[in-house]
């Protein structure tokens, strides 16, 4: 990576006194690269929903599986678009099982995830870390490191793992999605899961909007979608089996992590495909 790249590409330095989403993510999965003030935001949310370092596990067994789909349908490079804090297995490793020779790069403009994603990289040589903003795809498209990584003639599979609730409407998110499959070839896949709330006046809207008022105390950009949103953004694409679901559903019976409160109906994952 080019010497001052990341200072460039991302953003605030680091603030101790301000949450980050990538450290908060971090103490859901048990993590312990975090600070003072993730450990207070983190105990407040808790106390609305005990379950969340749950659906935070649920999430990464959701991508995991859905990297499996991917390469099974012979997608060899994958662009993990706010990839957070290494955990104990990362996406790569479920890359790296399928196939050694494919192709994993991170995006991130997360101070902290910048520093462990490069050190933890360092002895890979088919994985690699790209500090830019994901909002920004001309910015990520144009990264050197992922101009050198990613092959544009063959299909991609791109991965937003609980990152587009930010993006503040449906257009928005359209637009977004568009401009990264763009440059790549029919067959690209795109992997996401995504908070939700029904919206619909019931007991798990009232629980969906509980969580989503006191991430907005810390988050103020956050926003949870209803499935009917997420289907207008994903209109262009071609939605596959079991389509959009929330991630209590998605697992075949036997295999589903059902929660007492309700709470991993929260996210919703889909993986879509582009004709």
């Amino acid at each position: 990576m080019p010497e001052g790249d990341v200072t460039r590409r991302v953003g605030p330095e680091l603030d101790l006194n301000r949450p980050s989403d990538a450290r908060i993510y971090d103490l859901m999965l048990g993590g312990k690269n975090n600070f003072e003030i993730d450990r207070q935001v983190f105990a407040e949310l808790l106390k609305v929903a005990p379950e969340i370092p749950q659906l935070a596990t649920e999430n990464r067994r959701w991508i995991a599986a859905a990297i499996n789909r991917m390469a099974a349908a012979g997608i060899r490079q994958f662009l993990d678009l706010g990839s957070g804090l290494p955990a104990e297995r990362n996406l790569h490793d479920e890359v790296l099982a399928v196939d050694p020779s494919a192709r994993t790069v991170y995006v991130d403009n997360d101070v902290t995830a910048i520093a462990h994603g490069q050190a933890l990289l360092a002895d890979y040589r088919s994985t690699f870390f790209a500090a830019a903003d994901l909002l920004d795809p001309a910015m990520v498209l144009e990264h050197p490191t992922v101009v050198d990584a990613l092959d544009r003639d063959r299909p991609v599979g791109l991965i937003f793992g609980l990152t587009l609730h930010t993006l503040p409407g449906t257009d928005q998110l359209r637009q977004l999605l568009d401009d990264y499959l763009s440059p790549f070839p029919s067959g690209s896949f795109v992997a996401i899961t995504h908070p939700m709330n029904p919206n619909d006046g019931s007991r798990l809207a009232d629980f969906a909007t509980s969580i989503e008022a006191k991430f907005r105390e810390y988050f103020p950009r956050l926003r949870f979608r209803t499935r009917e949103e997420l289907t207008e953004a994903l209109t262009d694409l071609e939605i596959l089996d079991p389509g959009i679901v929330d991630l209590a559903h998605w697992w075949p019976t036997g295999q589903q992590n059902l929660s007492p409160t309700g709470a991993a109906r929260l996210i919703l994952g889909t993986l879509a495909r582009k004709p």
